[in-house]
């Protein structure tokens, strides 16, 4: 007598609760993500071996560009615009609550005191096309003519909290830099952070 064969059923994996899951954690991460304005300009840091990691709060950067152009930013939203006050209060202008709120969004900026409320009104398209011609600073560090000193006296008065980044490129001259060291040594700083690219350690290389 020959044998029954059982007829084989094809299985099936119900994916229904999986792609469920899969959108449910796309629209978490979609909004819970934080929009990362758009750098005033590109900076190429050099590489280094450094394991020490920038912190990544309370962070007041200063940027310098290969033609020797100063950028500035702090980190906290709220802060910016506190700075953004104190800067106000001290040189005598005004700046109305779209132009604070538009201020609160750059995460770096490199105009003039005097350029910085025209620059403000302008809309994110324009304000894209236009190369910001850098913070003034100077050889002595505490000039009037030197902005930069403003911009950190008055962000450490928003927040004394901050500590100092210095992201230069790797094309940048040494003056330029040396008009930052100087800016400064004038306000009694003489500690703070360079940020640099990533790069392996030789053979051997280890951390003190």
């Amino acid at each position: 007598m020959p044998a029954v064969k059982v007829k084989r059923a094809s299985s099936a994996v119900d994916m229904t609760a999986m792609c469920d899951v899969a959108f449910l954690l796309l629209t978490f991460f979609i909004l819970t993500a934080q929009f990362r304005a758009q750098d005033a300009a590109t900076i190429e840091t050099p590489s280094s071996i450094s394991g020490i990691k920038v912190p990544d709060k309370d962070i007041m950067t200063i940027g310098l560009d290969r033609d020797g152009k100063v950028y500035f930013g702090i980190d906290n939203q709220q802060y910016r615009m506190a700075m953004l006050d104190n800067i106000a209060t001290a040189k005598g202008i005004s700046f109305s609550d779209k132009e604070k709120k538009e201020f609160a969004l750059m995460s770096n900026f490199g105009m003039p005191i005097n350029q910085l409320k025209s620059f403000l009104s302008l809309s994110h398209e324009q304000m894209g096309k236009i190369k910001q011609p850098g913070i003034p600073t100077d050889s002595t560090g505490a000039a009037a003519s030197n902005e930069l000193k403003d911009w950190v006296f008055n962000a450490r008065k928003a927040n004394n909290n901050l500590r100092i980044a210095l992201k230069g490129d790797n094309l940048a001259k040494f003056p330029a830099f040396k008009n930052v060291l100087a800016t400064l040594q004038a306000q009694n700083i003489n500690k703070f952070n360079l940020i640099t690219g990533t790069e392996a350690p030789p053979a051997g290389w280890k951390a003190d």
